[in-house]
C-alpha cells in the first residue's frame, strides 16, 4: 500500500469514530453517497449505543429530496424484519380477499427477502460483525462472541434457510411441482423465527465479556 493510500485509509477509519463521539453531545447529520462509509458509521454507532436514524433521499414524480427508508440491500437486519412483517400483513389482506395468485406472488417474494435476511444474519449475528461486506478491516475484538453459537442455533439456521430456498423461484420450477405456499400465519411465524434466533444469539453474545 502506497503512503498516500495508507493515509487516506487511516483517516477514513477515524472519521466514523469521531462522528460517533460527537453525537454524544449534539445531533449529527451526515449526507453521503458512500454506502461503505454509512455501514462503518452505523456499525460503530450501534456498538457504542448511539441512536441512529438512516434514511434515503431520492427524486421521483413527486419531486426531489423525497425521504424514504434505505434501499433493501442496505437495510439492517432489524429494519428488514420490520419490513417483512409489514409485507406479511399486506399478504394476509390478499389471502383474506381470496386472491390466490397475488397472495402466492407476495408470499414467494417474502421468502426470497427472508432468505436474503438469513444470509445477512451470518455476518451481523453469527459472526458478530467481525467481518462485514465491503469493510476494509476485521474487527477482531469481537471474535470471541462467535463462541456463543450452539448446535441448536446452527440447526435453526439450516432448517429455516432451506425452507426459504425451497420456496424461492430461483430457477424455473418443474411443471409437476406443487405451487402451494404457506398460509399467512406460517409466513409470519417464519419471519418471527429469524427475529427470535437473532435476539437469542445476541443475548448470549452480550453475556460474553
Amino acid at each position: 500500500m502506497t503512503p498516500w493510500l495508507r493515509s487516506i485509509t487511516c483517516w477514513r477509519n477515524k472519521v466514523p469514530q469521531r462522528l460517533v463521539e460527537e453525537c454524544a453531545n449534539r445531533q449529527i447529520i451526515v449526507s453521503t453517497h458512500d454506502m461503505v462509509f454509512v455501514n462503518d458509521l452505523h456499525d460503530k454507532a450501534v456498538r457504542q449505543g448511539a441512536k441512529v436514524k438512516l434514511v434515503s433521499l431520492s427524486r421521483g414524480p413527486a419531486g426531489t429530496a423525497i425521504v424514504s427508508e434505505l434501499p433493501w440491500q442496505h437495510a439492517s437486519l432489524k429494519d428488514r424484519i420490520d419490513r417483512l412483517e409489514k409485507d406479511g400483513c399486506a399478504a394476509l389482506a390478499l389471502y383474506d380477499a381470496n386472491d390466490e395468485e397475488a397472495y402466492r406472488e407476495a408470499a414467494v417474494g417474502i421468502y426470497s427477502r427472508l432468505r436474503a435476511s438469513w444470509e445477512r444474519g451470518l455476518e451481523g449475528v453469527v459472526f458478530a460483525g467481525v467481518i462485514l461486506h465491503h469493510r476494509d478491516y476485521i474487527d477482531t475484538k469481537y471474535l470471541k462472541k462467535i463462541t456463543a453459537i450452539e448446535a441448536a442455533d446452527v440447526d435453526t439456521y439450516h432448517n429455516n434457510f432451506k425452507k426459504c430456498s425451497d420456496l424461492v423461484e430461483a430457477h424455473d420450477p418443474s411443471r409437476g411441482r406443487d405451487g402451494a405456499v404457506p398460509p399467512p400465519d406460517e409466513v409470519m411465524a417464519d419471519i418471527k423465527a429469524l427475529a427470535d434466533w437473532a435476539s437469542a444469539i445476541k443475548g448470549k453474545q452480550n453475556a460474553i465479556s
